[in-house]
């Protein structure tokens, strides 16, 4: 540095005012590091709320140890969760819906009910439709092998009255043509999953009359996936609308099946058919019903059927939970009535038959809302109240082998899990996170209200501190 240079900045440093530093200069230091810490503290306490509100939050879900099993109950989706298509789960083990927050339209989204799929590795995903009230085992069914779901419509679906969803890719797609139908009915899988049994509504509704049932005219169609071929089985008939828990089931070797339609006099009637879809033989089952998707035994030679003891229709809530059902059976060959193993009776408003374990057979109970008054199906989206899984063991035991939470009303499982008694896993836990963002953005405004309340708390806090702070050293 040259002399007149340092004589130059000299002269200025004599010129500036002396700095004037707070006599409180250390303690506000320490109030800043004060500060720091209490903020850290209410987002502390923030997500320890979240935690609270969400209980069991994860970040990814949680596979069963040991391989695939089905769980002993599920949990309820959050509202944000992913859908099929957006994080493929892969093989389901259940699929699910009901009443809850995350299964009912979105609070935020002119959206219709969800069903949730549980994937073997412990995801949650979600199917959307643009409609209420679709049933998971009846409206909407779970492939034998748990990979694919069959479904008249789907949200951002494609075209054709039934649409397959693969759960490993959330791939869909659609067959047949024309606009997917609101009175469609998923009938029943085929054992290998490569084809599905469909209730075709076909004309408008028809009136009853004199010899004449109400409903839909309608057909069944055999459609095979692979192809595309759409097979119409037997005649057309008017449909039974509420009977879609008990519709049709495939023989275990899918070299047949059987199917049920309105009988002329009043009743049911059941036929069975070959794999090609070719009528072999029917009879009149009077009140009995076919006991569902899995009504077949697991050597294929007898079908299982429902009766009631009981208040048979148009009951009260009392009524229907007094029932009594009853399994008889007949010959898969003829339809003849023949012996089976001899299960217990299950009590409750309505019982669907998922399917076999050895001699014991797996059933959906059903429980009805309290305020159902006189409706004439038991299976009703809006009047079940909620469903259990239970096992009808010859010994003459009734097990509950899934008990879901009471806002589940509907249910399905996989055909491959249950035919091997894979029972009794661990409940598997939503995962927070993937999101469906479109759910996360509308309810953003909502979501920020606590934490800008909580923003201001920490405002009014330091100010209050700072001002008593400042009345004690004055």
């Amino acid at each position: 540095m040259t002399v007149p240079l340092r004589d130059t900045l000299r002269e200025l440093g004599e010129q500036m005012p002396p700095a004037r530093l707070p006599e409180d200069l250390w303690r506000r230091g320490r109030r800043q590091r004060h500060r720091g810490k209490i903020i850290a503290a209410v987002v502390a306490a923030l997500l320890c709320a979240t935690a609270t509100a969400v209980p069991g939050l994860r970040l990814e879900s949680q596979p069963a140890e040991g391989g695939p099993v089905i769980p002993r109950s599920v949990e309820l989706p959050y509202f944000w969760q992913a859908t099929v298509d957006m994080a493929p789960p892969g093989p389901a083990t259940v699929l699910f819906g009901g009443d809850s927050w995350g299964l009912a339209g979105d609070p935020f989204e002119d959206e219709g009910d969800k069903l949730a799929a549980v994937g073997r590795n412990g995801a949650y995903r979600m199917l959307r439709y643009p409609v209420d009230g679709l049933r998971a085992g009846q409206d909407v069914r779970l492939s034998p092998d748990g990979n694919l779901v069959a479904q008249s419509m789907l949200t951002g679906g494609p075209a054709g009255w039934l649409v397959v969803t693969d759960l490993r890719t959330g791939r869909s797609r659609g067959y047949g043509n024309g606009p997917p139908a609101c009175c469609f009915e998923v009938a029943a899988w085929r054992p290998d999953s490569g084809a599905v049994l469909v209730l075709h509504r076909t004309g408008s509704v028809v009136l009853g009359g004199v010899g004449q049932n109400e409903g839909s005219p309608a057909q069944y169609v055999l459609v095979d996936l692979a192809s595309g071929a759409l097979v119409p089985v037997d005649d057309v008939f008017v449909r039974d609308p509420v009977a879609s828990a008990w519709v049709a089931a495939f023989a275990p070797d899918g070299r047949g099946f059987v199917a049920t339609r309105p009988a002329a006099g009043g009743g049911t009637a059941l036929r069975g058919y070959d794999a090609a879809g070719r009528r072999l033989w029917s009879r009149d089952l009077g009140d009995r019903r076919l006991a569902g998707a899995g009504a077949y035994t697991p050597d294929g030679s007898a079908v299982a059927l429902l009766s009631i003891d009981g208040c048979p229709n148009e009951c009260d809530y009392d009524q229907l939970a007094a029932r009594q059902w009853h399994v008889s059976y007949v010959d898969a060959a003829t339809g003849a009535d023949r012996e089976g193993p001899a299960l217990p009776a299950v009590t409750g408003p309505a019982v669907r038959a998922l399917g076999w374990h050895g001699d014991t057979l797996v059933v959906v109970q059903y429980e009805s809302e309290d305020d159902i008054g006189q409706n004439p199906d038991e299976t009703d989206a809006w009047g079940t109240r909620h469903v259990r899984v239970l096992a009808l063991q010859p010994d003459g035991t009734v097990s509950v082998v899934l008990d879901p939470p009471a806002d589940v009303s509907s249910i399905d499982i996989a055909q491959d899990l249950l035919r091997d008694g894979r029972f009794g896993g661990p409940v598997p836990t939503p995962a927070a996170l993937p999101a469906r963002w479109s759910a996360v953005a509308q309810s953003a405004p909502f979501l920020l209200v606590p934490v800008l309340l909580a923003a201001a708390v920490v405002v009014v806090v330091l100010r209050a501190v700072r001002r008593r702070r400042a009345a004690a050293h004055t």
